[in-house]
């Protein structure tokens, strides 16, 4: 969990403006997960248990899971829309994050070759840097590589580039 999660919002609109932008409906309170829904599934994800385990903890004792605020509110903002969490990345649901060589996976490929995490070091920042691992999440080990940008920014980046038209004159693609 965030710092603190009463705290404002400071990437939800940001979020929830995905909604309209990609799937061309207004956001809507069902598209995400309230605060108690989306805790509960953190305290439920084996990210939460490896924190409780590295913490000599059982149970649910603990605060749960280490979570940039930019990462939970992006949960609030769209924890419950399909649409744009399974598309050719698969973002994972709140308790599925796991906790593999020091990071917090939150995306992998539809071939379930590349992963995406967040340093649990660094989940006391609000928008960490991204790193991508060189093998899938079920994979034991991988190589870590920074793509230097924030998780908003890649969140909001991979989304755009998913839901970009080829046939749009507007769009440069890969020229």
């Amino acid at each position: 969990m965030p710092a603190d999660s009463s705290a404002p919002a400071v990437f939800l609109s940001t979020f929830q403006k995905l909604v309209p932008t990609h799937l061309e409906t207004p956001w809507a309170e069902e598209d995400g997960l309230g605060a108690g829904e989306l805790e509960a599934l953190l305290a439920a994800s084996p990210a939460a248990e490896a924190a409780r385990e590295a913490n000599g903890e059982s149970g649910s004792e603990s605060d749960g899971v280490p979570i940039p605020l930019s990462l939970y509110e992006f949960h609030r903002a769209l924890g419950n829309c399909p649409d744009l969490l399974e598309t050719d990345h698969f973002f994972f649901d709140a308790d599925e994050l796991e906790i593999r060589d020091g990071f917090l996976m939150f995306l992998e490929d539809a071939e379930e070759s590349t992963v995406w995490g967040l340093p649990v070091a660094d989940a006391e920042l609000p928008d960490p840097l991204v790193w991508r691992r060189s093998t899938g999440a079920d994979a034991e080990h991988g190589v870590w590589t920074c793509e230097g940008g924030t998780f908003s920014e890649f969140a909001v980046d991979l989304l755009a580039w998913t839901f970009e038209d080829p046939e749009d004159p507007d769009n440069p693609g890969d020229e």
